[in-house]
């Protein structure tokens, strides 16, 4: 979902990760193993991705996630606060689960149970996009929707489902981006302004045109707020 992002971004070094079973990631059972952590968790995602940047030893970096992403940003930020010189939070919510989105996450349980993972995404390509998504990029989100595995979007949907509160990430003593799709459905901006009273310095960025996955709606205008926001928390660092 990153690639068009990257592409953008050529002069910057860039490091996009795989969620666990997903990509050449381990499954997340597999690295619940390995931590000795008990059930689905973002903290799994969490100790993983500590572990890539130590194991290529990287100390210091810029932050973004989008959806789950930004969970696992904001957590990684509560853990590691002196690691992280900029946050980008994009197009999630990173409080603990509400009732009602509990209730959708319990139904895609039951889908991947049933061995039916893409009955439990298959709407994202009208429901999470904006209306003037062209049909490529609304063809090319089903192509990967379809490859998803039962186990791990059973086991991503239990992590996000089990989530503690991570607002308070947006504290740390640097930029932090807050970026929406203006059509985005499931992340508004209201939950963005109640972030920002807990950090003024936040900035609020609505890129129009585009609803929950920008990254694949609108890969230039993302990659051009990352960009400003990389040279802000570089400025500050220097």
């Amino acid at each position: 979902m990153w690639d068009s992002v990257r592409s953008e971004l050529a002069e910057i070094d860039v490091l996009t990760i795989d969620a666990p079973g997903f990509g050449g990631s381990p499954s997340g059972v597999e690295l619940q193993g390995e931590y000795g952590i008990a059930s689905a968790s973002v903290e799994v995602f969490v100790r993983a991705l500590k572990d890539t940047l130590d194991s290529i030893g990287i100390t210091r970096i810029v932050l973004g996630g989008l959806s789950m992403g930004g969970s696992v940003a904001a957590a990684f930020t509560l853990a590691y606060p002196g690691m992280v010189a900029g946050l980008a939070l994009m197009d999630t919510n990173i409080g603990a689960d509400v009732p009602a989105h509990r209730e959708i996450r319990l139904n895609a349980l039951r889908l991947c149970a049933e061995g039916r993972p893409y009955d439990a995404v298959k709407d994202w390509t009208t429901v999470m996009v904006s209306p003037s998504c062209p049909q490529e990029i609304r063809d090319s989100l089903d192509a990967r929707f379809r490859q998803i595995s039962a186990s791990s979007l059973a086991w991503v949907q239990e992590a996000l489902m089990n989530r503690a509160d991570a607002r308070d990430a947006v504290r740390i003593d640097g930029p932090v981006l807050l970026e929406r799709g203006s059509d985005d459905a499931t992340c508004s901006r209201e939950s963005f302004a109640e972030l920002q009273e807990r950090a003024p310095h936040a900035r609020i960025a609505e890129i129009p045109g585009a609803g929950h996955f920008t990254a694949d709606e609108k890969p230039t205008e993302l990659a051009a707020l990352l960009r400003g926001l990389y040279q802000e928390a570089s400025a500050t660092q220097a």
